[in-house]
């Protein structure tokens, strides 16, 4: 029945003939995928790729070759799936051979339950490194939500990241700004160092460099528009003026 099914479908490639033999193989196909859904995988997403094997099965199956349809489809489904899961089914980069042997891990542990790792490195002909590289590879298979939950805690992975040290923006604008100042005149770079660095009033500048409250008021206006010009970032604000009498520039 199965291949006159299959031969009908073949000739005439009608879609309800199609949907009708996946139908009938489905129980197939699943005892396939959930063999590999138990390895972290989603049942559905490894449903939809043992489908797609089945119908390339399909399409492929020669009956006068001898086996049954049952038994060629499985390998076609089970090769599929392998692909899938190699090419698309790590959350992490991983080499080819390393998603091979994990494989073949995997398949060993299912058919030997009781083995221990050495007995397994000896079925797989590798060392026992390899099979400890091989169980770290599956690690790469899924990854966690940074909000998962770790520890006795029950602090979060984002919880224990490393924030953003405000440090380095402190030095990046202290060199931005050492940066600026270089292009003013010595007497005006202590101007604004004596301002701006040390907090001093205007009048306290003045009676340090020798000269009025309104020379040092247009001294910072004019550093500030030079310094403004070497960084390019947009106008620096005016400096606020200690004495109400003096001035806006």
């Amino acid at each position: 029945m199965d291949v006159a099914l299959i031969r009908l479908y073949r000739a005439t490639h009608d879609r309800r003939r199609l949907e009708k033999l996946v139908d009938r193989f489905r129980p197939l196909v699943r005892s396939i995928a959930l063999r590999y859904a138990q390895g972290g995988e989603p049942l559905d997403d490894v449903m939809q790729v043992a489908l797609l094997g089945l119908v390339k099965a399909i399409e492929r199956y020669e009956p006068q070759n001898g086996a049954g349809f049952g038994a060629f489809a499985r390998p076609t489904i089970d090769g599929e799936i392998k692909r899938h899961l190699r090419d698309h089914g790590w959350a992490m980069k991983v080499p080819r051979s390393g998603k091979e042997l994990w494989a073949r891990l995997r398949e060993a542990r299912r058919e030997h339950p009781t083995a221990n790792d050495e007995q397994l490195a000896s079925l797989l002909g590798i060392e026992l490194s390899e099979l400890r590289d091989a169980e770290a590879n599956g690690f790469a298979l899924q990854t966690e939500s940074i909000d998962f939950r770790v520890g006795d805690d029950g602090g979060t992975v984002a919880e224990r990241l490393g924030r953003e040290e405000s440090g380095y923006a402190q030095v990046e604008d202290h060199d931005e700004i050492d940066r600026a100042m270089s292009v003013l005149e010595p007497r005006d770079r202590e101007v604004v160092r004596l301002r701006y660095f040390d907090e001093a009033l205007q009048r306290e500048i003045g009676d340090h460099i020798g000269t009025s409250q309104m020379q040092i008021s247009r001294i910072l206006n004019r550093s500030l528009q030079q310094m403004r010009d070497q960084i390019d970032v947009g106008p620096m604000p005016a400096p606020s003026s200690d004495d109400p009498s003096v001035p806006a520039p």
